[in-house]
């Protein structure tokens, strides 16, 4: 019966010590280990890393070397400033691409020649042309108000009688209503010819996207 017992225990005993190495080689196989180079370029390995490694970047590597995933160094405050802006232009320049391409689609889907498109072109820049003209004339009635309204001061001075302070009230009014319309009529004039360099561009677009169609590329995707 002892010897049946004592058999039992070296039994467990190898058993546990064949055990050990193979858990020390899986937290071997499981640690992290690094790799990186010093200032000198001198390449060194480690399961733990300096922070002077981060400002250069470093390899985090398994048991044989192999690289696991490269970490790159750190920025300076200016690279992330610039790295920042730079990833906001490209972001912009992804969002102007979307729209133009919305806009493509939309403009070839609402009309089908170039003709269509120059007749709904022509028909804002006639509005424009309209207000304008509206505006002009106006202009001319406010104008001549105002200067009804300084004849009066004018004569009331001559004859050497005080201007009421009614009139001097709407002489400021006129002229600021005078003012306010030369500002519109000014817009408009600048609306016009922005319309006209916009239209100009558009159809140039729009006949550019009917040519490359026309040679089998696909049209834009909504």
């Amino acid at each position: 019966m002892r010897r049946i017992v004592l058999c039992l225990l070296i039994t467990a005993l190898s058993g546990a010590a064949a055990s050990v190495p193979a858990y020390a080689d899986q937290d071997n196989a499981s640690a992290t280990h690094y790799r990186w180079k010093d200032a000198s370029g001198v390449v060194h390995f480690s399961d733990t890393i300096p922070s002077s490694a981060l400002a250069g970047g470093y390899d985090i590597v398994d048991k044989n070397g192999l690289v696991v995933r490269h970490v790159e160094r750190e920025l300076s405050p200016a690279e992330r400033r610039a790295a920042a802006i730079a990833a906001s232009q490209a972001a912009a320049a992804r969002r102007d691409a979307r729209q133009r391409q919305l806009e493509d689609t939309q403009m070839l889907a609402a009309y089908p020649t170039d003709r269509d498109l120059e007749q709904s072109q022509q028909a804002q820049i006639e509005q424009i042309r309209n207000d304008i003209a509206t505006l002009e004339t106006n202009l001319h009635s406010q104008e001549d108000s105002l200067t009804e309204l300084l004849a009066h001061a004018a004569d009331l001075e001559h004859a050497g009688q005080p201007i009421p302070a009614y009139v001097s009230k709407r002489i400021a009014e006129q002229r600021g209503s005078v003012n306010d319309e030369r500002a519109v009529l000014a817009q408009r004039r600048v609306d016009l010819a922005n319309s006209k360099a916009k239209f100009a561009s558009q159809l140039a677009r729009y006949r550019e996207l009917r040519a490359k169609f026309s040679n089998g590329d696909d049209p834009p995707q909504q």
